[in-house]
């Protein structure tokens, strides 16, 4: 039987692509996090009300909302001290500068470098409950 571990974190994936998501969900889950998925903001925001994770990594460009957007209004719902990686392929000036004003804690370009963004989860992890 599975016992839960307190060091284990729930992170909230949101991106529109779901071999992607499904393949940073196996990634996390193999260093020991847990994950929930969603495919749409919407679906983001239902996540975060629902299961409260304690960081979310989420895609710039989601079917019905801009993760800039989602950013904005999860930083807004879970607090200054929550985590939120966006990935995404555009790395343009105007995301780029975006991202402090809506409350991203870190960017990572797409094609992530998973072990990069597990080594950035888990310290923005261990800030947070420091």
């Amino acid at each position: 039987m599975h016992t839960h571990r307190s060091s284990e974190a729930t992170v909230l994936l949101v991106d529109d692509d779901p071999a992607l998501s499904a393949a940073l969900s196996c990634f996390l889950n193999e260093n020991g996090m847990k994950t929930i998925a969603a495919h749409t903001g919407a679906g983001g925001l239902q996540q975060l009300s629902q299961h409260a994770p304690a960081a979310a990594v989420i895609d710039i460009h989601l079917p019905d909302m801009s993760g800039l957007q989602l950013a904005q209004q999860l930083r807004a719902r879970a607090g200054s001290a929550f985590p939120i990686i966006v990935l995404s392929g555009d790395s343009s000036m105007t995301v780029l500068n975006s991202l402090a004003e809506i409350g991203a804690t870190y960017f990572f370009n797409k094609p992530v470098n998973r072990h990069l963004l597990v080594q950035r989860l888990r310290e923005l992890l261990r800030k947070q409950h420091a």
